[in-house]
């Protein structure tokens, strides 16, 4: 087998692996397609990655991968800082510097604020949810390779990731929570955040995931009720 041939199937190999990415529904019909026309090589690979494309851009026509992109890139900066501040203390509980009121006032945030913004990105990303992943996955990186105080773990600044991946799973299973959940949980986050004083101004922004439950919740429930009236 000559070059040529050899550069083309490795095209056509990188071509059927890129179909991966393709919508199911039309998987099938690509690969039938190029089988048919006999499309090998470049011509191959470049007919699936700008179908993949223009999927992608359809799919980004919508304002919800937009939202969920913004909340996972956001909401991680500002979690990475929590998780952080959460380390920094918990060690100073452990050294009789802080009460445990205060560490724990701070880890029930952090949890609940991780949990409801991946239940909003989970939700909203869809079939984008991939894009989400890679914002979220990019500072969390940055910080682990950048961390410098050596008297901590670098993973003490990723400790919001398992509630947050769960919030995602369960915002893919489930786009809605009911309404009485989401106000109980929206009310309950903010009224803690008001007994601890407010930390920072900034975390204030991880309560609009929370919020934002609650209006889509109102939303569904009105929906709901028309449809049975």
């Amino acid at each position: 087998m000559g070059y040529g041939q050899a550069g083309a199937c490795v095209m056509s190999s990188l071509a059927e692996m890129a179909a991966i990415f393709v919508a199911p529904k039309d998987r099938d019909a690509v690969l039938g397609d190029l089988a048919e026309t006999g499309a090998s090589g470049w011509s191959a690979l470049g007919s699936v990655l700008g179908l993949v494309v223009r999927q992608q851009m359809e799919l980004w026509r919508a304002w919800q991968p937009w939202v969920a992109s913004s909340v996972a890139l956001a909401g991680s900066l500002l979690l990475l800082a929590v998780s952080f501040g959460l380390s920094v203390n918990t060690r100073h509980l452990l050294r009789g510097e802080r009460g445990y009121g205060s560490v724990l006032f701070e880890a029930l945030l952090m949890v609940s604020w991780a949990w409801t913004s991946g239940f909003v990105v989970g939700s909203l990303s869809g079939k984008t949810r991939w894009v989400s992943g890679i914002l979220c996955a990019i500072p969390c990186l940055s910080c682990v390779l950048r961390f410098q105080d050596t008297s901590l773990s670098r993973l003490c600044v990723l400790l919001f990731l398992l509630p947050g991946l769960v919030g995602a799973v369960q915002g893919v299973r489930c786009a809605h929570l009911s309404h009485r959940t989401a106000l109980t949980l929206a009310i309950a986050m903010t009224a803690l955040m008001l007994a601890w004083g407010g930390m920072y101004m900034r975390n204030w922004f991880l309560l609009l995931p929370a919020w934002w439950l609650v209006a889509h919740a109102e939303r569904s429930k009105r929906s709901d009720e028309k449809e049975a009236a």
